[in-house]
Order: C-alpha cells, then sequence, then structure tokens
C-alpha cells in the first residue's frame, strides 16, 4: 500500500486497509515471495500425534538455512502429523504425511503446496515414473497409483499381512519393501519379503526373499535395487541385498545399513549397533551395484547421532542428519566427498531426507 500522508481521514483508511493485509497473511493465504533462493529441502519427520512436521528450506551454495519452517511459512499452515517421504518429480516436490492421511504437492520455486487428501491409507514412501506417483499405504496394505495431472488415485495394488515401507521403481516394475506388523499388545512379527508389482497390470504382485523386515528399496544402476533390512533384533540379523530387476535374482552383501542413499552407482548409508547396555556405535560404509563394501573414504570428525543421510546428486556432498531426540531440533551436517565439512545447520525435530532442486 503506497503511504499517504496528507489528512487524518486517509491515514486512517489506510490504516484499516493494513490492518485487512495483516489478517489475511495469517489465515490459509499462501505467501508466494520468492525470498532467497532454495537449493535443498530437508523434511522433519516430528513427533506422532503433534503434528509438528517441518520442511527446512536450504541455499547449500552459501550453507545457509533460507527458512526453518519454509513449509509453513509458504502455506500459512502446518505441515501435519508425522512426514514419512519427500520426492522431487517434474516441477513439484511430493510428501506423504503418514498420520495426517495427506499428499502434499508442493511447487518447488514457489513452495505452494496442495494437499491431497488420502482417506485413511496412511501413506508411506513414494516413487515416481510416466507421469505417475506410487505411494506404500499401511491402510489398507497396498500401494496405490497417484496420477500427477488430476492427483486422482487411478488403482489400488493390494499385498499381503505385512505393512509396506520403501518402493522403487524400475524396469516397468515397482519393488516394495514388506516389513512387519504389530498386535493389539505392540508385538512385532517381521516379513523378508520384497513384492514385486508388474505395472502395466498392477495385481498380482509375486513376492522374493531378500531379508528380515526390509525397509529402503532404491535403484543402484542400471537394472539393479539396493535394499537394506533391519532383521528381527533376534536370531535373523540386518542386511543389504542387490536385487536384478529383470532375473529378479538376488545376491547379499554381508553389509548392514541403517539407511542408506544413491549416488553415482553406490549406497552410502550407515550402520547403528547396540551392546547390551543401549550404548550406540555407528559405522559409515558404501555398498556398490556389484556388491562391494568398503568404509567411508573418511571419517567423521563430529559424533553425529544419525536418523537419515542423502546425498546431492548433482554434486557428491554427503547431508547426515542427526542430533534430535523428537523434544528438540536436530542437526544438518553437509561434508564433502573428501571428508570436509561444508556446514552445520539447525533443522526442525528429526531430520531425515534432503531433496535437492538446483
Amino acid at each position: 500500500m503506497k503511504h499517504i500522508n496528507r489528512i487524518l481521514a486517509v491515514a486512517l483508511v489506510a490504516l484499516a486497509f493494513a490492518s485487512c493485509d495483516k489478517e489475511s497473511n495469517n489465515n490459509d493465504e499462501p505467501d508466494t515471495t520468492s525470498g532467497a533462493t532454495v537449493e535443498a529441502l530437508v523434511v522433519n519427520e516430528g513427533n506422532f500425534g503433534l503434528n509438528n512436521a517441518t520442511i527446512t528450506a536450504l541455499n547449500v551454495a552459501n550453507g545457509e538455512v533460507v527458512e526453518a519452517d519454509w513449509f509453513s511459512a509458504k502455506n500459512r499452515r502446518g505441515l501435519g502429523d508425522v512426514a514419512q517421504d519427500m520426492v522431487k518429480y517434474g516441477t513439484k516436490v511430493y510428501a506423504t504425511v503418514t498420520f495426517s492421511n495427506s499428499l502434499e504437492v508442493i511447487d518447488a520455486k514457489t513452495g505452494v503446496s496442495q494437499r491431497v487428501d488420502m482417506g485413511n491409507r496412511k501413506p508411506r514412501s513414494i516413487a515416481a515414473d510416466g507421469g505417475k506417483l506410487y505411494i506404500t499405504c499401511y491402510n489398507p496394505i497396498s500401494v496405490v497409483r497417484v496420477d500427477t495431472a488430476s492427483l486422482e488415485i487411478e488403482a489400488t495394488c493390494l499385498l499381503g499381512t505385512f505393512q509396506p515401507e520403501g518402493i522403487a521403481v524400475m524396469n516397468g516394475k515397482a519393488f516394495v519393501a514388506s516389513s512387519n506388523i504389530s498386535d493389539a499388545s505392540g508385538n512385532y512379527t517381521y516379513d523378508d519379503k520384497l513384492y514385486v508389482i508388474d505395472l502395466a497390470t498392477f495385481a498380482n504382485p509375486t513376492a522374493i526373499t531378500v531379508g528380515s523386515n526390509p525397509q529402503d528399496v532404491m535403484p543402484i544402476a542400471d537394472g539393479k535395487i539396493i535394499v537394506n533390512y533391519w532383521g528381527d533384533y533376534g536370531v535373523n540379523p540386518a542386511g543389504t541385498a542387490i536385487v536384478d530387476a529383470n532375473t529378479l535374482a538376488v545376491s547379499q552383501t554381508g553389509q548392514a545399513l541403517t539407511r542408506m542413499d544413491v549416488y553415482n552407482g553406490k549406497a552410502y548409508g550407515y550402520a547403528t549397533v547396540y551392546d547390551e547396555q543401549y550404548n550406540q556405535t555407528v559405522s559409515y560404509k558404501t555398498v556398490s551395484a556389484d556388491g562391494t563394501v568398503a568404509d567411508f573414504p573418511f571419517t567423521f570428525s563430529i559424533g553425529e547421532n544419525p536418523y537419515g543421510i542423502s546425498v546431492n546428486h548433482y554434486n557428491g556432498t554427503i547431508y547426515i542428519f542427526g542430533d534430535g531426540n523428537y523434544t528438540s531440533n536436530g542437526t544438518i551436517y553437509c561434508y564433502t566427498q573428501s571428508g570436509d565439512l561444508r556446514f552445520m545447520l539447525d533443522a526442525g525435530i528429526m531430520p531425515k531426507k534432503a531433496v535437492f532442486l538446483d
């Protein structure tokens, strides 16, 4: 509004309009101002039941936080209850919020989001291919296909008894981790299967054995999928497996990875081990598409308590998310491939994954 400095009556009118503007900014009107350049988004899971999931925007070139709660700033509303996954596809960023039963469709430039109601499906992980989103869901235990143009759920592929987690798409197939299920007393039973869904029929998935309690599923090379599995915390150990997307042959690597991300034909990840006193030991490993396991090429100078890891596919910088304890904000550590700490920044509660825009 122009600054008007003539008579009191006009000034009062101006003040009234200014008040209306302020009120509209506190409603659901999105903020479309561009601000500083946003080059990466970090999804912060938040606490179950507290609706405090957030997205933190970064300028990675300068190593700065552009906006600590970028989603809320741009949309004048919160992200919701437990943000699970986030991917960039085309000009949009898609985020699943499990217990808010929502899919957020976010414009990567403006940050303005359209919320898609997922019913009571409890969406988890996302893969995108051919103009479609493939989303694992807890209720019913399934994968749904969402058209990115209409944002309508086109089809549902029912799975088995165990809750699905990670998903990857390759060679006309979706590969889905079948992880675990709990009873009314909180006792868990673990599956060891990876479901394979033919995208042409989107029905009658087959199952292959990979290891107990599979979690993350990612393409690692042409025709190859990598999956990590956490084990049953008893007889069956944790590990990683490489799956041939054509023959469905499975080979074991002998290396456990708690979380991982893929860059340039390798999975970068960490393995967390607890002793009988629950003291934690963390090791950082790479696993190649041929199953070769190696230590990271450097030793971290800071003792992170990791909760997630991402690798910038543009330049190979490694992001480790940790130090959160469900009550305080976590930390983003960014390292070069040679092990130099580029920056260390505050995130939200339980940061877990980054999506890189430029």
